[in-house]
């Protein structure tokens, strides 16, 4: 190390290494915490328990929950979901952003440091009444400039505290995207399990029509009763038809359903994605007394609840602006005619200056930007509430959900059971003579119908479930 470079170091530290100590201790600390501590404590006490500081939330929260489904084929596709999903890099990539920025309002807080080298060389003319020479004059300048202001106020660290909230709470928003893609992909995965399925039943029950069809058929050709016999074709084809236009339908919602999971999975809409062979089963109730301390590990409850640190940071941050600044500068170096000389002692040079800055009118910009920092830590907070609220209701509605679709699939499963004995009684009386083809029609349709009811409110509750962990941020 050159013995200029040395003197500086000693010259600097003995002014900055102390305030750097002073600054970093924080000598004022962000104005307005106690409030944010009041706001927060106020919007806690609405939930059924009182809310703990936010916990850790463990790697496996997006995905733990998986294991209720009991299906290894659908973890596969989560993990192609995240793995490939362009929405969730770009939340990814975000995190990145934020990260630089926090670096970038950080580096406020440190001295700036710069290094240069200039050369000149100028004429200065002889005097006009006697002859002379001209005299040349090289200068050369190798000086190190530091510049630096003291963050005496804690202005600094409040914007730099700002900046690490929102990165905080944009990988929040990174987990609360992985999170919800986890869930969307597990909805999308068993509604077109849940199509496939109504699809199959569908094609059972035009296979059955058209069967009974031809009985029909074939008993109009034989004559008897041949008026009956020609209502109950046309009755039957017409059932037919309806049931073949089913068919068609659920196809057109199998594509769509396939397309959207393979986008999902970060493919081409090629509608080729068979997904689930079958709708998985659950493998375990959900166990009573959730507490309220689970919905901590949303991410968005707890994006909200940094972007409101974050305002909160530049609310202080605008307020300190009011205040001085002050600023140490201090330059040293090397200045000599020849560049021989410039490293030589006596061509040593430096000076250490500094100056406070006070604002006395800027047409009321600072005013004006304080009172958008306070409004906009006001959003904030309503918006926290919001999310809140609008977790809490999602959470009971998952919660009371999954007791309706259990009672209502056990409904529609002995509705079933009965509307199958139902057809079949009818068929018999029918093929006896006892009863109209409207009777077995009837019988018929509503068996279709029981037996589709049971499949929908099936999937519905698959679905519930994926609601319910996505809401509850997570496994139970």
């Amino acid at each position: 190390m050159q013995p200029w470079t040395v003197l500086l170091s000693l010259r600097v530290s003995h002014w900055i290494l102390p305030l750097l100590v002073l600054t970093s201790c924080g000598l004022m600390p962000p104005l307005g915490s106690r409030r944010l501590k009041k706001d927060a404590a106020n919007l806690h006490g609405i939930a059924p328990e009182k809310w703990a500081a936010l916990p850790d939330v463990a790697p496996s929260a997006a995905t733990g929950w998986l294991g209720d489904y009991d299906c290894a084929a659908l973890r596969v596709l989560v993990d192609r979901a995240i793995a490939a999903n362009p929405n969730l890099k770009a939340a990814a990539a975000r995190v990145t952003q934020a990260q630089a920025q926090t670096v970038q309002a950080g580096a406020a807080m440190m001295p700036s440091i710069n290094g240069s080298f200039s050369a000149s060389r100028s004429q200065t003319p002889s005097d006009q009444r006697f002859s002379g020479q001209n005299f040349i004059n090289n200068r050369f300048r190798l000086p190190l400039n530091v510049s630096w202001e003291i963050d005496f106020w804690g202005r600094v660290a409040d914007e730099r505290g700002a900046a690490k909230a929102r990165r905080f709470a944009v990988e929040e928003d990174f987990h609360a995207a992985r999170l919800s893609l986890a869930a969307t992909t597990v909805r999308t995965a068993i509604t077109l399990a849940e199509v496939q399925s109504l699809i199959s039943l569908a094609e059972q029950n035009v296979q059955a029509r058209r069967v009974q069809l031809g009985i029909m058929e074939k008993q109009m050709e034989r004559g008897l009763d041949p008026d009956r016999a020609a209502l109950d074709v046309s009755l039957s084809r017409a059932d037919l038809a309806r049931a073949e236009s089913t068919i068609q339908q659920r196809r057109a919602t199998a594509d769509q359903t396939q397309r959207a999971l393979e986008v999902l999975l970060g493919g081409y809409p090629a509608g080729v994605e068979r997904g689930l062979s079958s709708l998985p089963r659950l493998s375990r109730s959900i166990p009573a007394g959730l507490p309220s301390e689970l919905m901590l590990r949303r991410p968005d409850l707890r994006a909200a609840e940094r972007r409101l640190e974050a305002a909160l940071r530049s609310e202080s941050a605008a307020k300190k602006a009011f205040l001085p600044s002050i600023r140490l500068t201090g330059e040293s170096g090397r200045t000599s005619q020849s560049t021989d000389d410039l490293l030589v002692p006596e061509a040593a040079i430096w000076t250490i200056a500094s100056n406070v800055t006070q604002s006395l009118f800027q047409g009321g910009r600072i005013l004006a930007t304080a009172k958008e920092t306070r409004a906009r830590y006001e959003e904030q907070l309503q918006t926290y509430t919001n999310s809140a609220l609008t977790a809490f209701r999602e959470v009971e509605t998952a919660l009371a959900g999954d007791g309706f679709l259990r009672d209502q699939a056990a409904a529609l499963a002995s509705a079933a059971t009965e509307a199958e004995r139902a057809e079949k009684l009818a068929q018999g009386q029918y093929e006896k003579g006892l009863s109209e083809v409207l009777t077995l029609l009837d019988a018929r349709q509503r068996a279709f119908d029981a037996r589709s009811s049971l499949i929908s409110v099936q999937a519905q509750r698959l679905r519930n479930r994926a609601d319910l962990h996505l809401a509850l941020g997570g496994e139970f």
